[in-house]
């Protein structure tokens, strides 16, 4: 295994969990914002 694809794959990662924690957190503050 090459340095750069470990690299690659440790910010593909990093990325997607970014990304996912960004719409949980859109998701619940919309529902926050129903619930009022």
């Amino acid at each position: 295994m090459e340095p750069n694809t470990i690299l690659d794959w440790i910010l593909g990662s990093l990325a997607i969990i970014i990304l996912i924690a960004g719409m949980i957190m859109l998701l619940g503050g919309v529902s926050g914002m129903n619930k009022k």
